[in-house]
């Protein structure tokens, strides 16, 4: 059985990937936001939809990433006590 201290450094180790998860997630959306954007230039006739779909995906990107950065502050926190 771990002790404390196993546990505390395995949630700590958790934390960190899911700080790397949560800024992978924010890069996609990023990057398909971008795919609309383009789209939405080349296609006029689904223009409307396609800059909807950016600004939404633009906007999931930016909550990805700070929700990543709020786990990357309170592993900070932790990791110096």
């Amino acid at each position: 059985m771990a002790n404390t201290e196993e546990k505390y450094q395995a949630l700590l180790k958790d934390l960190h990937e899911l700080a790397t998860y949560l800024h992978g997630r924010g890069d996609k959306t990023l990057a398909l936001s971008q795919q609309f954007s383009v789209n939405a230039e080349k296609d006029p006739g689904n223009r409307a939809f396609d800059l909807n779909q950016a600004r939404m995906l633009d906007y999931q990107h930016h909550i990805w990433h700070e929700i990543g950065s709020k786990v990357e502050q309170l592993l900070k926190l932790y990791e110096r006590q």
